[in-house]
């Protein structure tokens, strides 16, 4: 039973109902699993929580 844990900022349900569906796949195509094994956990941040170099990305 496969936990995917994504870290990303704020995204639309849309996009990530598509990458979910995209991750999924390959999981099962690679490990022989069927969906119900496959989870997935989205860690949304807005981006003044999220910081490269030095700088947040709200400020970039």
């Amino acid at each position: 039973m496969p936990v995917i844990h994504i870290e990303t900022f704020k995204s639309d349900d849309d996009k990530k109902a598509h990458l979910v569906s995209e991750i999924t796949k390959l999981f099962c195509d690679q490990m022989n699993l069927k969906p119900e094994q496959i989870h997935v956990v989205f860690d949304e941040y807005e981006p003044n929580n999220w910081a490269t170099g030095g700088k947040l990305w709200s400020r970039m």
